[in-house]
């Protein structure tokens, strides 16, 4: 098993980060398969509003990408009553979604750029934001 106990402090955190971030990644993706699917779905399929499709696709992938993220990335954090974690989880990826769907609309209405290619940005920008205040307020900022 590989160990950084022997690694200065900021080296063996910048390590920790970083492995955690690639969980995130891995769980991001699984979410953004779920956000695109459900974005296609409903928008192509069902014919709902591009924004109100977004809304929805964002919202069931933070309900999957929670339940990841609490028993793989951070699973080792999980403590003290879970209804805590759900009640900080969602507020910051809310603001999550609004600047998925900002950059979204944005992209789509004013670049005329393919919605599911306008998705891909967003997802990426609100990812950075949801795994720092996820990282540092919802499976609190510490090193393992």
């Amino acid at each position: 098993m590989f160990s950084v106990e022997s690694w200065p402090q900021p080296a063996a955190r910048a390590w920790v980060i970083a492995r955690r971030f690639q969980k995130f990644l891995v769980v991001g993706a699984v979410g953004l398969g779920v956000n695109q699917g459900m974005l296609f779905l409903l928008h192509q399929v069902v014919g709902s509003h591009l924004v109100v499709s977004s809304t929805i696709a964002i919202f069931l992938s933070m309900i999957v990408t929670f339940m990841l993220n609490e028993h793989w990335t951070w699973h080792d954090r999980g403590s003290g009553p879970l209804i805590h974690r759900i009640a900080t989880y969602f507020p910051i990826n809310l603001i999550g979604l609004v600047i998925n769907v900002s950059i979204l609309r944005v992209l789509v209405t004013e670049f005329d750029i393919n919605y599911l290619i306008a998705n891909l940005f967003g997802a990426g920008a609100a990812a950075v934001w949801n795994f720092m205040l996820n990282n540092h307020f919802t499976w609190g900022d510490q090193v393992d």
